[in-house]
């Protein structure tokens, strides 16, 4: 069963400066939120998760979705850019399965 928002809330809490849980409940907000609100909130722990692991590919992927969702369409270009960069020098199964879907939200814009 998954976490939900509360529980990754508390998680963030207790360590601000773990990528993880701050990429969790970036995640989480993010699929789980219809509100404007809840998007940029996404985007705020995304962006902090991103800031604390920049080789934490699956960051690249989700931020340049919220991004697009935001209408932030260079930010989105510039960072699914260098999560394909990062992802492509991958060995198989470390994140390079994110490429193709990266490239698809870039040919999206």
């Amino acid at each position: 069963m998954p976490i939900n928002i509360s529980a990754l809330r508390e998680l963030v809490a207790m360590d601000e400066s773990d990528p993880v849980a701050r990429f969790a409940l970036g995640q989480r907000l993010f699929s789980e939120s219809s509100s404007r609100d809840g998007v940029n909130e996404a985007a705020l722990h995304l962006e902090a998760a991103h800031d604390l692991d920049p080789n934490h590919l699956a960051t690249y992927q989700v931020l340049g979705q919220v991004y697009i969702q935001q209408n932030r369409i260079e930010e989105a270009r510039e960072i699914l850019e260098e999560g394909i960069r990062r992802a492509s020098r991958e060995q198989q199964g470390s994140g390079h399965d994110l490429v193709p879907i990266m490239e698809g939200l870039l040919e999206s814009l």
